[in-house]
């Protein structure tokens, strides 16, 4: 029985972590954080593991191609961002938007 308790305090705790990200990062940051990004949206990749993740998310891949998804579409705003504040030209921001590949590693 003390292992049932110590097994579900492990998990309760395992669940209750909360991944660190930048919660300062803004659109108006010189650098796009793909951390902070995924963290302010609830998916960081550190999350897979969570009990609130179903087993059939995990194996059709659909949490990362989730996170990918958002990453791009968050990158192309941000570059448009960058673009309206003067910090980036209009070619520099189509190359970076056609160049950018998510690294979910985090």
């Amino acid at each position: 029985m003390k292992r049932a308790g110590l097994f579900l305090c492990c998990l309760l705790l395992a669940a209750c972590a909360t991944p660190k990200y930048d919660e300062t990062w803004t659109w108006d940051s010189p650098v796009f954080d793909e951390e902070a990004v995924l963290g302010q949206a609830g998916l960081l990749s550190s999350q897979k593991d969570t009990l609130y993740t179903s087993i059939w998310t995990l194996g059709g891949g659909a949490l990362q191609r989730l996170q990918e998804y958002r990453l791009r579409e968050q990158h192309e705003l941000w570059v448009r961002r960058q673009v309206e504040l003067g910090k980036m030209t209009v070619e520099e921001a189509h190359t970076r938007v056609r160049e950018y590949v998510p690294s979910l590693d985090h």
